[in-house]
C-alpha cells in the first residue's frame, strides 16, 4: 500500500503554512458578516480542495494571474481560505479600482441615474463577499467606504430597477450609459421594464442586493424597506419557473439565474432566518438539467441548446440542492454528469450526502412548456433527440417544431450556437427559422422578432399533441399551425410527428403540411454541426448524409409529391461561419404535403441500414434492417397528424 501524500496535498498544505508570516488573528479572523460561510466552514472547504474531484479547479485557482484577469473575489475567496497575503492584497487592490468607477452597471433612466441589473449584481455581490472575506486587510476608512458605496452603487439602483419592474408604466425611459450604448444598440426599450422583469435579470439583480443590503444592516435604515422588495421579487422569480422547475430561457440561463438566487436564498436564511428554498422546485430544476444534458465532443457539459442556451448547470448549483435536500441523483449529477466548478463548489459540497445513480424514467421527458427530449443515456456516446415545441420565451430563435440529435458526441442535427445579439449583423438570420431544423413555406419559416426591442419572445407557439412510450419506442407530435399562421393565414395545419427507437438506432421523422386555398412550395431543412469546419452534408437522390468526425446521420425521404433533395449553405460571409444543410422539397405547388424522413445516426465507417418505403394509397410501408434489428410499421397519410402502426419490432436485444 502506498502511504505517500500526493503531491496536490503537499502543496496545498505547504501553501496554507506559508501564511504563516500573518498574526493568529489575521489567519484565523472572523468574517464579520458570515454571508455565505462562516470561520467555522473553512476546514471543511479546504478538505474539499484536496479531493480529486476538485483537484484541477484548485490548481487551476492557484495558478491563476490576478494581473491579466482582475478577479479580485476569487483572490479574497483565495485569502479566506489560505490566509495567503498577496491573494489578500489583490483583493484589496481590485476593490479599490471598483470604489473608482463611476457606476457599477451599464444602464441608467431617463434623469441619467444608475440602474442595477446584471453588472450591478455581480459587483455588487463580489464587494460584498470580498468585505467579508477579506475584512482585516482593510482600513477602517476603507470599510466605510465600501460600505457607502454598496449601498448608493449598488443597492439603490436596485430599488429603481425593482421599482420600474413593478411600475412599468412609471419608467420614463431605459437606456444604456453612454460607455455602453456605443458597443450595444437596442432601437426601442420602452418594454424592457416588462421584458427584463420576466427573464434572469431579476434574479442576478435580486442575489447581489440580497448579499448588499445584508452587508449594510444595522448601519443603514432603508434595510428593511429593501428587504421587502427584495422577498416581492424573489416571489417574482419564482413565477418564472414551471411547477416542474424547468425554465425557458434555457439550462445556462437557468444556471446564470440560479447562481444569484443560491446567494439570496442562503444569505436570507443565514443572516435573517428567512427559509425561501421551497418557494421554487429547486431539485426538480436540477432533474430538468438532467434530462437537458447533451455532452458532445465540442462541449462536454453542454446541454440541449434551444434559443440562446449553453452549458449544463455548474457543479456549485448541484451541489447546494443536493446538500440542502439530500437529494442523490442531484448529488450524483455533480459527481458525474457536470464539469464545471466554480467557487461555492468547494464550499456547498457535502460528502455526506449519497450520490443516486438515475434510473431510465428521465429517458423520455417533457417540460411543462413542451420542450421534448427522449435518450438512449448521459454520456457522450449515447444518442438524444429534442424538440422545441412550446410557447414564445426570451433569448428564444425562430424554432418551433425544430429537432436536434445528438449521437457518439457528434450534434447532427444542430441548432447553431448562441447566434449574434446585433440586428444589424447579416448573421442575424442565424436565429430564424431559414437557419433551424423546421418548416419553411414559400421560402419562409414562422415569424422571429424584428431584433428592435433585443433578443425577446417572439408571438409564436406549438404544442405538444401527443406523446407515447411504447415498447421499443417512444414518439411525440407538436403542432405549430399558429406558429405558421402567424406569416400565412392561409395555413391550416403543420404538424411534425417524431418517432425514435432508441435501441437500433432509428429516427422517422413525418411533416405534414396543410393549406387552405393557395398552393404553396414546402420544404423542410435540417442543418448539421460546423462551427469547427468538420461537419458536412452529402446527398443524393431522395438521401442525405450529415457527417461529422465521430458520427454520421443517412437519412432517406419520400414525400406525397414530387420532391428533391438539395444541399446548400446560408449566405453568410464564412467569417461569420459556415452552415451547411440538406432541403427536401416539393418540386410544384401544393396545398398538401407530407414528408416521410427514415434515418439512422451510424458510426463514421458503419454501413448504412437497408430502409425500404413502398406507399399503397394513402398507406405507406417502412422497412428497416440494420444488422440485428428489423422494423416494419405502417404509415397513414389521412389527417392532419399523420397515423403510424408498428407491425414488426425485433432488435439484437429481442
Amino acid at each position: 500500500m502506498n502511504n505517500q501524500r500526493p503531491l496536490f496535498a503537499i502543496a496545498f498544505t505547504f501553501l496554507l503554512s506559508s501564511a504563516t508570516t500573518l498574526s493568529a488573528t489575521e489567519r484565523g479572523h472572523e468574517f464579520p458578516l458570515d454571508l455565505l460561510f462562516s470561520r467555522a466552514d473553512v476546514p471543511r472547504i479546504q478538505a474539499n480542495a484536496e479531493l480529486p474531484l476538485f483537484q484541477e479547479y484548485w490548481q487551476s485557482l492557484l495558478d491563476a494571474d490576478f494581473a491579466t484577469d482582475d478577479q479580485f473575489l476569487r483572490e479574497a475567496f483565495l485569502y479566506a481560505i489560505t490566509g495567503d497575503p498577496v491573494r489578500g492584497e489583490n483583493a484589496r487592490q481590485g476593490m479599490l479600482a471598483m470604489l473608482e468607477e463611476e457606476r457599477w452597471d451599464l444602464y441608467m433612466n431617463a434623469k441619467g441615474e444608475t440602474l442595477g441589473f446584471l453588472r450591478g449584481g455581480r459587483n455588487t455581490a463580489w464587494m460584498s463577499l470580498s468585505y467579508d472575506w477579506i475584512y482585516p486587510l482593510l482600513s477602517p476608512a476603507e470599510r466605510e467606504e465600501i460600505l457607502d458605496q454598496i449601498a448608493e452603487k449598488g443597492c439603490v439602483p436596485f430599488t429603481r430597477s425593482l421599482y420600474g419592474m413593478k411600475y412599468p408604466e412609471s419608467v420614463e425611459r431605459w437606456q444604456f450609459t453612454p460607455e455602453f450604448s456605443k458597443k450595444y444598440h437596442v432601437p426601442d426599450m420602452s418594454q424592457w421594464p416588462v421584458i427584463l422583469g420576466h427573464n434572469n435579470f431579476r434574479a442576478v439583480l435580486s442575489g447581489g442586493f440580497s448579499l448588499g443590503l445584508s452587508a449594510l444592516e444595522g448601519r443603514d435604515d432603508r434595510v428593511e424597506e429593501w428587504k421587502a422588495m427584495l422577498l416581492e421579487s424573489y416571489d417574482r422569480s419564482a413565477e418564472l419557473y414551471g411547477r416542474d422547475g424547468s425554465y425557458d430561457e434555457g439550462i445556462s440561463y437557468a444556471n446564470y439565474a440560479n447562481t444569484y438566487l443560491v446567494y439570496l436564498v442562503e444569505v436570507m436564511q443565514r443572516r435573517h432566518g428567512i427559509d425561501l428554498f421551497n418557494q421554487i422546485n429547486y431539485v426538480g430544476m436540477m432533474d430538468r438539467n438532467l434530462e437537458l444534458a447533451f455532452p458532445h465532443h465540442l462541449d462536454p457539459s453542454g446541454s440541449v441548446n434551444f434559443g440562446d442556451a449553453g452549458p449544463s448547470m455548474n457543479t456549485s448549483n448541484l451541489l447546494w440542492t443536493a446538500g440542502k435536500s439530500r437529494d442523490g441523483v442531484t448529488q450524483h449529477q455533480a459527481l458525474n454528469y457536470a464539469t464545471k466548478h466554480d467557487l461555492f463548489s468547494l464550499v456547498y459540497y457535502d460528502p455526506s450526502v449519497t450520490p443516486v445513480a438515475p434510473d431510465d424514467s428521465g429517458h423520455f421527458s417533457q417540460l411543462e412548456f413542451d420542450w421534448i427530449t427522449t435518450r438512449t443515456g448521459y454520456g457522450l456516446d449515447d444518442l438524444v433527440v429534442s424538440m422545441r415545441s412550446g410557447p414564445p420565451s426570451n433569448h428564444e430563435h425562430a424554432d418551433r417544431n425544430s429537432v436536434i440529435l445528438k449521437y457518439r458526441g457528434e450534434i447532427l442535427l444542430v441548432d447553431s450556437h448562441r447566434p449574434t445579439y446585433d440586428v444589424k449583423s447579416p448573421a442575424w438570420l442565424l436565429r430564424t427559422a431559414e437557419a433551424h431544423n423546421t418548416i419553411l413555406i414559400d421560402g419562409q419559416g414562422h415569424p422571429y422578432i424584428d431584433g428592435s426591442q433585443g433578443t425577446n419572445a417572439s408571438e409564436a407557439s406549438a404544442e405538444i399533441v401527443r406523446k407515447g412510450e411504447r415498447p421499443g419506442y417512444v414518439h411525440w407530435t407538436s403542432d405549430a399551425t399558429q406558429a405558421h399562421a402567424l406569416a400565412d393565414p392561409d395555413v391550416s395545419s403543420v404538424t411534425r410527428s417524431v418517432f425514435v427507437f432508441r435501441e437500433i438506432p432509428f429516427v422517422l421523422i413525418l411533416d405534414k403540411v396543410l393549406k387552405s386555398e393557395t398552393p404553396s412550395r414546402i420544404a423542410a431543412r435540417w442543418f448539421v454541426e460546423n462551427r469547427d469546419l468538420e461537419g458536412t452534408v452529402e446527398t443524393d437522390g431522395t438521401t442525405f448524409t450529415m457527417n461529422r468526425p465521430h458520427a454520421k446521420f443517412y437519412a432517406t425521404h419520400v414525400s406525397n409529391q414530387p420532391f428533391v433533395v438539395l444541399d446548400a449553405k446560408l449566405p453568410l460571409d464564412e467569417s461569420m461561419g459556415v452552415f451547411p444543410y440538406a432541403q427536401v422539397q416539393t418540386s410544384a405547388m401544393t396545398k398538401d404535403a407530407l414528408f416521410i424522413l427514415a434515418g439512422s445516426p451510424l458510426a463514421p465507417d458503419e454501413t448504412q441500414p437497408n430502409i425500404e418505403i413502398q406507399q399503397m394509397g394513402d398507406t405507406w410501408e417502412v422497412e428497416v434492417t440494420q444488422g440485428s434489428h428489423h422494423l416494419k410499421l405502417h404509415i397513414f397519410d389521412r389527417a392532419q397528424i399523420p397515423e403510424v402502426e408498428v407491425i414488426e419490432l425485433t432488435t439484437g436485444s429481442n
